[in-house]
């Protein structure tokens, strides 16, 4: 069997009123089947599908799709832009497709061929349920609906979308209320996520991340940069709730530093941004030598989201997964058959091969591109 052609697909839903765009990659076989895979930088779609396009002649017709690792090598290490969001995107994309080919191929979901499952099922959090620099009160019903909804953890970003480097101490205590009002609202036994952004200074970050101990959050993420191990150490060492980090980070090589520093305790890579099933595996080992937590970072299509979920259950050090699903447009889920939404907290692998999902073609393709809007995204961040 031989790779033949790969094309790219625009898919878009909505969520909390603004439009979400994804790239998708399709790889085709000489035999007839294919293999879908997840390419979304969230900005700079076009030129992802450009890249993938080039790399088409270039480094997978003709190819063997059971050579995942091979392809990988070959074409992260001919190309002078490796280890950017753009190019890593486009090889977590063909990457991605490539195993769920294989699953096809093989007649076997992905995580029978990484090793099996290590769990049943896959704890999820909430993400997307909730109105940014909201009055306290808001925040807490939204927090209390998600509740019902099943959830047992769920994240937020508490600071104002304006606020970087420093924040007012008006500002400050804003966030701490809006924490405090989520807490008493969802009880003491349901998971919270403190979500920063990368914004702040070492100081700032400390400050802020010290007055939020006593709400118990599950981690403090991304309270600095995500370049500097240094700092992001530094407020480890000061700051008593798990530090998480990793979704602006490509390929193992800084995920690897990170760990080696004793910087982090949750890692945070995006299977459709830092090189897909296949790298995040390796992410996954690095972590797992110094016991570092694995929560992958999710804004994916249902493609990457059941990436994630099906190297989620091979893992040892998983720890749980970021879920926006139900807080999309409807056809975000029923765009791909079997793409199983959360029950009690939960979510159940599909049995089938591959990724186990089954794409809509008519639905994607009636939801396709949408063109950004010019200026600040709405009130709420992800």
């Amino acid at each position: 069997m031989k790779i033949t052609g790969v094309e790219t697909l625009y898919f878009s839903a909505r969520i909390y009123g603004n439009d979400r765009n994804w790239l998708l990659v399709r790889i085709q076989t000489d035999d007839g089947l294919f293999g879908i895979g997840d390419a979304s930088p969230l900005g700079n779609e076009m030129q992802t599908a450009s890249l993938i396009e080039e790399w088409s002649e270039k480094f997978l017709v003709g190819k063997d799709p059971l050579d995942t690792e091979a392809i990988w090598t070959e074409i992260y290490y001919n190309n002078n832009a490796r280890g950017g969001r753009i190019e890593t995107t486009a090889l977590s994309g063909i990457d991605i497709a490539l195993w769920d080919l294989k699953g096809k191929i093989l007649n076997q979901p992905i995580y029978k061929l990484l090793g099996g499952a290590q769990q049943e099922k896959i704890r999820v959090y909430a993400n997307g349920w909730y109105t940014v620099a909201a009055d306290p009160k808001l925040n807490a019903e939204e927090a209390k609906k998600t509740v019902e909804m099943g959830y047992t953890a769920m994240k937020f970003d508490p600071f104002a979308t304006a606020n970087y480097y420093n924040i007012s101490l008006k500002e400050a205590q804003a966030a701490e209320d809006r924490v405090a009002a989520v807490r008493e609202a969802v009880g003491p036994n349901v998971d919270v996520i403190i979500e920063v952004h990368a914004k702040f200074s070492t100081g700032t970050a400390i400050s802020l991340g010290q007055r939020l101990e006593k709400y118990r959050p599950m981690w403090f993420e991304e309270p600095t940069s995500q370049e500097n191990v240094g700092e992001m150490k530094y407020v480890r060492d000061r700051v008593n709730i798990p530090i998480a980090t990793g979704e602006r980070l490509y390929t193992k090589f800084p995920f690897y530093e990170l760990v080696k520093a004793d910087a982090v305790d949750v890692l945070q890579p995006d299977i459709a941004n830092a090189g897909g099933i296949t790298e995040l595996k390796k992410i996954a080992a690095i972590a797992e030598a110094r016991h570092v937590s694995m929560a992958p970072h999710n804004t994916c299509s249902a493609v990457g989201t059941m990436a994630e979920c099906q190297l989620d259950v091979t893992m040892t050090n998983f720890l749980i997964q970021e879920y926006h699903a139900q807080f999309y447009s409807p056809w975000y889920i029923d765009a791909f058959e079997g793409f199983p939404v959360q029950k009690d907290g939960y979510i159940t692998l599909p049995e089938g091969p591959g990724l186990g999902i089954i794409p809509n073609d008519e639905l994607i393709a009636a939801h396709g591109y949408v063109p950004p809007k010019s200026g600040r995204r709405g009130g709420r961040r992800i």
